[in-house]
């Protein structure tokens, strides 16, 4: 039986000084048969004259390169145009500031072959700089059907270190085209649908630059991202929670998860009083969650602090 295709998609935009790092790092891969599609995301400057220096040395690497532009319209509506316009039968993403070692993919698909029953397979990664302080810990490496331990946090699926099959992505649709959150909310939807594997090695290096999406407008773009990322929540629960996997206590456990930090984005920007609203009304729709009994002492001590003109500080 041949080796299946697999599709590497990675959506860039205004980045092409980030490329050789994530591009020749898919060109580095072990795997093959393999396919690289890269989309440009509206750009408007040299993204595309850059892409096309690639094609040589992707052709030399034995890979096919498919890249393209489009409409600007965030990184989770250019992964669906790439899932759209790749050939392979399995699907892994990489976005333009992160890179793959070299055995990631080989690795990935040699325990697919051997767990034919698993859709979904990722893996653990580091942070640039941080190689040797790999994440998630072992113990939130958990395979089998894992939407309940995505909720609760004892399962961790990065973005960059899943690949997916071609016919669960089928069966669960594509991305939120939203700027937050889109990756979390895609995941969970596939762990209704199939299993997933955990692979224990650190084969993906992720890297945090200025432009990130999740570090815009600092703690204010916090509280935006966390009032997102419960309304879609709210909408995958009106969409599947009849699922016969669809736990509502486990989604409740995740909503207080998310109260957390939403309250604590509250303390450390000096706005106490609202942060005890949001722990009330967290309280409400979450119930008595541990998390959030846990949050009262903090909420103390910054009421405590603001007579003294001080807030708590982010740790």
């Amino acid at each position: 039986m041949s080796a299946p295709l697999v599709s590497a998609i990675v959506p860039t935009f205004r980045r092409p000084q980030l490329l050789e790092r994530s591009l020749g790092s898919v060109m580095r891969q072990t795997y093959r048969p393999l396919e690289l599609v890269v989309i440009d995301d509206g750009s408007g400057d040299n993204t595309p004259e850059v892409l096309e220096s690639f094609a040589p040395r992707v052709k030399e690497a034995g890979i096919e390169f498919n890249w393209f532009s489009k409409q600007n319209g965030g990184p989770a509506a250019a992964r669906n145009a790439g899932m759209e316009r790749a050939k392979g039968e399995l699907f892994a993403f990489l976005d333009d500031d992160d890179r793959w070692y070299p055995q990631k993919l080989e690795t990935q698909l040699a325990m697919m072959r051997t767990h034919p029953q698993a859709g979904v397979s990722f893996t653990r990664y580091v942070h640039e700089g941080k190689e040797d302080q790999p994440k998630p810990k072992p113990g939130q490496m958990r395979d089998g059907w894992a939407f309940d331990t995505l909720c609760s946090g004892q399962t961790r699926a990065h973005m960059q270190t899943l690949v997916i099959t071609r016919e669960v992505q089928r069966r669960v649709g594509g991305f939120r085209e939203v700027r937050n959150w889109e990756d979390t909310e895609f995941t969970l939807r596939l762990s209704l649908e199939v299993e997933f594997l955990a692979v224990l090695e650190p084969l993906t290096v992720i890297t945090t630059v200025a432009s990130s999406i999740s570090r815009e407008a600092g703690l204010e773009g916090d509280l935006q991202r966390d009032r997102e990322k419960l309304q879609l929540l709210d909408e995958l629960a009106a969409s599947h929670g009849g699922h016969p996997r669809f736990s509502r206590e486990s989604a409740k456990l995740l909503r207080a998860r998310i109260y957390d930090e939403h309250i604590k984005h509250l303390i450390w920007l000096g706005r106490v009083a609202e942060a005890r609203t949001a722990w009330q009304q967290a309280l409400h729709e979450c119930g008595e969650q541990p998390l959030l009994a846990q949050l009262k002492g903090k909420l103390t001590r910054a009421r405590v602090a603001g007579w003294f003109g001080r807030k708590l500080k982010k740790p």
